[in-house]
């Protein structure tokens, strides 16, 4: 599908695989007067179709019972920095996220899951991650509840993108990440080649950042202080993958080589600002593949704020960005990825 021209039934095949939730509601908006309602019917072909021609809008209700296919994250600010630094903080767990303009002000930010769905617990939990690391606790996120209630039929929707009468205009589109200011080129091949989440990737966020505890910790209202000592300090050292990518610099994944580096040099002992200065030295030296951006201070400060800030217990090895200055040798290989492989190999 992705090499050659879409039918209008494989553009409605391809929406329902991304869009999908219940079956059997729907919400819709007046375009005029902007008043919203459901529509109690079979979410049907025509349905989608009618949204894609720009007839009637579909919002899709994304909670079914316990799980979910897809998530939102909900930005009212006209500001693309936004749902960028949410996006680039997903990308630095290894979880694809696409950023729509929504249809009147601001911006969506989709996560696609595997067929069947994953616990829509698993995936908010994930996602108020991201967004209390940004500082942006309060922002809305889709589906808004963890499960449906005992007696509770329908849970909240969100407007789908593409809506015809809007997209002409710019609106309800998929942005390009490299320029925020004007809509993907290629919005159906964009969603044919989308990454899904898989659940076990939302179990090694959930896991590595503690995320379970940290869930307790802030519905009982407790907090660790930024600044207090870190229980989770590296024996080792400064890594020998950490020195090389710091002294030679990268072509590649340079935001998630930041966060690991800022991760490393926490570990290391260094505080904050030396980290920050040492970082922003290290961006000079790299020197990214086709003509991409170098990473700006402004992206350094936030990976950065996010590893000092929080407690990770992953060093990081088995990650694409640090793999490839590995060293089998580090004491902290054999203590990750030699201790994996062994616990692998056996297995019965």
């Amino acid at each position: 599908m992705a090499n050659r021209k879409r039918t209008s039934a494989d553009k409605i095949r391809l929406f329902r695989s991304l869009f999908s939730g219940l079956k059997n509601v729907y919400g819709t908006y007046d375009v005029k007067t902007g008043r919203v309602r459901q529509v109690k019917e079979p979410v049907t072909d025509d349905v989608i179709r009618a949204h894609l021609r720009g007839i009637q809008s579909y919002g899709v209700y994304l909670l079914t019972g316990e799980r979910t296919g897809a998530l939102a994250v909900d930005f009212d600010e006209d500001e693309p920095g936004l749902p960028l630094c949410f996006a680039t903080g997903a990308k630095r767990f290894g979880l694809a996220a696409y950023t729509e303009r929504s249809k009147s002000k601001g911006y969506h930010v989709w996560m696609f899951f595997d067929k069947g769905g994953v616990p829509a617990r698993k995936a908010r939990l994930v996602a108020h991650k991201l967004l209390t690391d940004m500082g942006r606790e309060r922002t809305e996120v889709f589906p808004k509840q963890d499960a449906l209630a005992q007696g509770v039929s329908y849970g909240n929707f969100i407007h789908a993108p593409l809506f015809g009468l809007l997209a002409r205009r710019g609106r309800t589109v998929f942005i390009d990440p490299d320029e925020p200011t004007r809509m993907y080129p290629d919005q159906w091949g964009l969603l044919a080649q989308v990454q899904r989440v898989s659940e076990s990737k939302l179990d090694a966020v959930i896991r590595d950042c503690e995320l379970g505890a940290w869930h307790q910790m802030a519905e009982s209202g407790e907090s660790k202080e930024p600044g207090q000592p870190d229980d989770n300090v590296s024996p080792f050292g400064l890594p020998p993958c950490a020195r090389k990518m710091l002294a030679e610099g990268v072509a590649a994944y340079q935001r998630v080589s930041c966060f690991r580096l800022a991760v490393h040099l926490k570990r290391f002992g260094l505080p904050y600002d030396l980290a920050v200065a040492a970082l922003k030295a290290w961006a000079q030296k790299n020197h990214p593949a086709e003509g991409k951006r170098i990473i700006t201070d402004r992206e350094i400060e936030y990976q950065a704020r996010c590893a000092f800030e929080n407690s990770y217990r992953s060093f990081g090895c088995e990650d694409p960005a640090i793999s490839a200055y590995c060293d089998t040798d580090c004491p902290l290989y054999a203590h990750t990825v030699g201790k994996s492989a062994a616990g692998k190999n056996g297995k019965s």
